[in-house]
């Protein structure tokens, strides 16, 4: 299982499930996800959320175009959650060096892999 999948909150679950919901319909993505389509309903209206295996199976089956809308909402939801995160440790002087030392080593490699990226475009 992919660990990121689990932190996410109720609402980006559901904004997943609405983004494969929106161009597949109830009924065909729950027969994608091996679920029923009363359950996708209710992951849409917010009675429920997926759980982590579900939310897995759906981004499994996303298409390009979706899986660079799920990437958004990741994306948005770990940035939220790291600065609140940051600000609550540097208002109660909780933070440790080592997590800034690994946060930098993180975004260091994000940026090498983004300059590899652009590199590889243009030759």
């Amino acid at each position: 299982m992919a660990k990121y999948v689990h932190l996410l909150g109720k609402d980006a679950r559901r904004k997943i499930i609405e983004i494969l919901a929106n161009s597949r319909g109830v009924r065909l993505l729950a027969a994608e996800l091996n679920i029923t389509p009363a359950a996708v309903s209710k992951y849409l209206s917010g009675a429920t959320h997926p759980s982590d295996i579900v939310l897995e199976r759906a981004i499994e089956v996303a298409n390009e175009d979706e899986v660079a809308a799920i990437t958004k909402i990741i994306e948005d939801e770990f940035l939220e959650g790291l600065s609140s995160f940051i600000e609550w440790g540097y208002r109660k002087g909780t933070i440790d060096l080592r997590f800034y030392k690994k946060l930098n080593s993180l975004v260091a490699r994000v940026g090498l892999v983004t300059l590899s990226q652009r590199d590889m475009a243009t030759t």
